[in-house]
């Protein structure tokens, strides 16, 4: 009841009502004038842009697929060792290739290599060949483009790739491979389609004939279903929603009600004020007791408080007083006292003393940007390896992982401390497959293949000393760095561990035969290779042997032994000095190549039969060259420390260079974002996602090397020539503290004085003149600066030397360059 309404209180009532009620209605009618015209329009494209996206991402997904089989075909076509043996009928090389092939394509039930001229008709073949199959072939030998379309045998579907030898549309071919795929190959490329949003139908469809249907995948609401086509096939993809993707995919009506009623109550709040202050200050005047004047009403309210006190009229009706209208009562606004605030109950604030003492076990030094690592006896202590097995538990249970992958490499703490982590694991609940003494690259790889788990941790400190030791990490497929490492020691700090009501189970597992299998159907080898193996008494030193003896090379093992204290040289490829044995080891047994690994073989060196080294950024160029051939147009990744001439050779091959920073998984996460196809770092790490998983791996880039160099027929020394080599200088380190290796750098970015270059300061300072470059970086894996330099001339390349040098003995002139 309103103080100033009292007078003509029905009147004013049922005017304000009336207009209130009419501003109402008419809220009303245009909210379901837009329901109509517009929430249900952007409704049902927002239900067809969805479902067309889901379809879309299948059939890229199909034809990505598609893509992979005629790359794994394209590189035997592409072998002139394979079409000079067809041209001269050598057919020991012709078996060697068709053995080949056939690891290559363990599903086909045919793989035929056809000379020109000699196709058949062939009926009877459990893979035959009819006049639809010889046009093809006939296409084939004629360079004209091919559309893959499935045929139907025994009532079960098949289909052919067929490409031509060799596949260099300037040279004619010599014969046609036809690879036959079995109806199960179908299922595959359907593999990623998710049964649960709705019906994935594979159709083919020949020009005004009926739709076939051959392969049907989930259920779903046909009423919405969409049809696409899938790229140079015959087929298309039909996808129906199910009941609840056509729920999710459907807008939501609560943001549309909640901006109405918003809305409406803003226009009729807005309304009844205007509506109280008119009738209340304009009221037309009128007759009789209602048209009471100003002085009569305050003289009647004195009257009244004389007779009852010093109540008030507020205190006798037992109102609220809003304080507009205090004025009409010509007395003071009472105030309601404010309530007393009150912390929340749950808010619980760890004192100071008790975050020291949480974080009294936790060693700051060990978390770096892209993994954990630190002195072993000095930093590594039990009870902070078990605090940090929780916390790696926790995180994966909170991911929704079951089990945690746990591998180590072979130094002589890694068995005790992988046994600490699997504690603080298996403390949480969660489960732990223990893959044993293993190369880095294999729990990356077991992460991406196994069922059980797709996150795991291992014990390594890579190429680092003996007296080093750590922690890479994975979370989804995923490598951490940066904030991930910092989240992670966040919860050890803090103690945010997940107590499970039962401990976590142990399971051991192999997962070294499943991995050269995997890359021994990928890779093809034509012809012996002799190949050195250093892998520096390494997590390679047994598997690495056994892998390229499977892809048929003479093997030479050179410190093949598991010796963590590194006896022979320290396990790191980036430095020139451990690897003289290897390159005398090449030149001695006229190896065709030395290739070497670092203490977790995720790094690579390579030596020539020559002896001379093959850094990591001209085996780019190779690698790049190799991948845009076939890839027009792709990102190809390198880090700060490598070779400019990378930015230039990768445009002209078709591709588009980035540099970012140094870090394997920096660069991982990188190559997610841009999709590249390849990445590398000068220090030896290589990043193939082409064939391959995108993740850092020395053995599978060394088979890489070894299929480009088979394929082309032509020794290492040769096929590197053919790239430009400008005078540089390797990783040079300088040893410094690990806070002031920091300092310097910022420092030296704030007051270095390069007037005429160009900075880069995504890692370090990078800087780049007309005639040379140079580079500063804190070292992320040691207490260490790291330099590399490059010019067109000797004379250019000391000179960018001396002025870094003059440039940090002014920043840090305490330090010895």
């Amino acid at each position: 009841m309103r103080l100033s309404n009292i007078k003509n209180w029905s009147r004013e009532q049922q005017q304000t009502a009336a207009i209130l009620v009419g501003l109402l209605l008419m809220c009303i009618a245009l909210g379901i004038w837009y329901y109509q015209e517009q929430v249900n329009k952007q409704s049902g494209k927002a239900l067809q842009t969805a479902i067309e996206s889901i379809a879309a991402t299948q059939v890229n997904a199909v034809s990505h697929s598609l893509g992979s089989l005629k790359q794994d075909l394209q590189r035997f076509t592409e072998r002139e060792a394979l079409m000079q043996a067809i041209a001269q009928q050598q057919q020991g090389t012709i078996r060697s290739f068709m053995s080949s092939l056939e690891k290559t394509f363990p599903q086909a039930i045919s793989i035929r290599i056809i000379p020109r001229g000699e196709a058949k008709l062939d009926r009877d073949h459990p893979a035959p060949i009819r006049f639809t199959e010889l046009e093809k072939i006939t296409r084939a030998e004629n360079h004209q483009p091919l559309t893959i379309e499935a045929n139907k045998v025994d009532n079960r579907w098949q289909f052919n790739l067929i490409a031509p030898i060799p596949h260099d549309q300037a040279q004619q071919p010599v014969a046609t491979i036809m690879v036959t795929l079995p109806q199960e190959t179908f299922a595959e490329l359907l593999g990623e389609a998710n049964p649960s949003t709705g019906q994935f139908e594979l159709l083919q469809k020949f020009d005004r004939n009926p739709e076939q249907s051959i392969l049907q995948v989930g259920s779903g609401e046909g009423a919405h279903s969409v049809i696409q086509h899938i790229p140079n096939t015959l087929w298309q993809l039909r996808f129906s929603p199910s009941l609840a993707t056509l729920k999710v995919a459907q807008l939501s009506l609560l943001p549309f009600i909640s901006i109405w009623v918003l809305a409406s109550a803003l226009i009729l709040t807005g309304a009844y004020q205007l509506c109280r202050r008119y009738l209340m200050y304009e009221r037309p005047a009128a007759a009789g007791p209602a048209n009471i004047t100003a002085e009569a009403f305050d003289q009647s309210i004195r009257e009244y408080q004389r007779q009852h006190g010093s109540k008030t009229l507020q205190d006798i009706l037992n109102i609220e007083v809003e304080e507009e209208d205090h004025e009409l009562l010509d007395g003071p606004m009472p105030r309601k006292p404010k309530p007393e605030t009150k912390p929340e109950a749950s808010a619980k604030l760890k004192s100071p003393a008790a975050i020291a003492k949480s974080s009294s076990a936790v060693p700051e030094e060990v978390f770096r940007a892209y993994d954990i690592r630190g002195i072993a006896e000095q930093f590594l202590s039990p009870e902070f390896i078990q605090k940090l097995g929780k916390a790696l538990g926790s995180e994966a249970l909170d991911q929704g992982e079951n089990a945690m992958l746990v591998g180590r490499d072979c130094r002589s703490h890694s068995p005790e401390i992988c046994d600490n982590l699997i504690k603080g694991i298996i403390s949480t609940g969660c489960n732990v497959i223990d893959l044993g003494v293993v190369p880095t690259p294999l729990l990356y790889y077991a992460c991406h293949v196994l069922s059980a788990s797709n996150s795991g941790v291992i014990v390594t400190a890579s190429h680092n000393g003996p007296e080093y030791n750590g922690f890479k990490m994975v979370f989804n497929r995923n490598t951490i760095s940066d904030q991930g490492i910092q989240y992670i020691k966040q919860r050890v700090q803090e103690g945010a561990f997940t107590t499970g009501d039962t401990a976590g189970q142990v399971q051991q597992q192999d997962i070294s035969t499943e991995y050269i299998n995997q890359i021994f159907s990928d890779i093809a080898l034509a012809g012996d290779i002799t190949v050195v193996i250093d892998a520096g008494n390494g997590a390679t030193s047994e598997i690495a042997p056994r892998l390229f003896e499977e892809l048929g090379c003479k093997v030479i093992p050179l410190y093949c032994e598991f010796d963590g204290s590194f006896p022979n040289h320290p396990a790191d490829p980036s430095r020139e000095k451990n690897l003289q044995d290897l390159i005398k080891a090449v030149q001695k047994n006229r190896a065709d190549v030395g290739i070497a690994f670092d203490g977790d073989g995720d790094r690579l060196g390579v030596v020539t039969p020559q002896g001379k080294i093959i850094w990591p950024d001209r085996q780019l160029m190779l690698f790049a060259k190799d991948i845009v051939s076939r890839n027009p147009g792709t990102d190809i990744l390198f880090d700060v420390k490598c070779t400019r001439q990378l930015n230039s050779l990768i445009s002209s091959y078709g591709g588009r260079p980035i540099m970012w920073k140094t870090g394997h998984s920096l660069m991982k996460a990188k190559m997610q974002e841009t999709r590249a196809l390849l990445g590398g770092e000068l220090s030896g790490h290589i990043f193939f996602k082409e064939r391959w998983f995108g993740f850092d791996d020395g053995m599978y880039s060394a088979a890489r090397l070894l299929e480009i160099m088979s394929l082309r027929d032509q020794d290492l020394d040769t096929i590197f020539s053919s790239f430009p080599e400008l005078p540089s200088t390797p990783e040079i380190k300088i040893e410094v503290g690990e806070e002031e290796k920091f300092r310097i750098v910022n420092d030296l970015i704030s007051h270095g004085h390069f007037e005429d270059g160009r900075l880069t300061t995504i890692d370090g300072l990078r800087v780049d003149f007309a005639h040379s470059w140079g580079l500063v970086r804190a070292s992320n894996t040691s207490p260490a600066l790291t330099l590399r330099f490059e010019a067109n001339t000797e004379a250019q390349l000391a000179q960018i030397q001396e002025l870094f040098r003059s440039e940090l003995a002014r920043i840090a002139p305490s330090v010895s360059f």
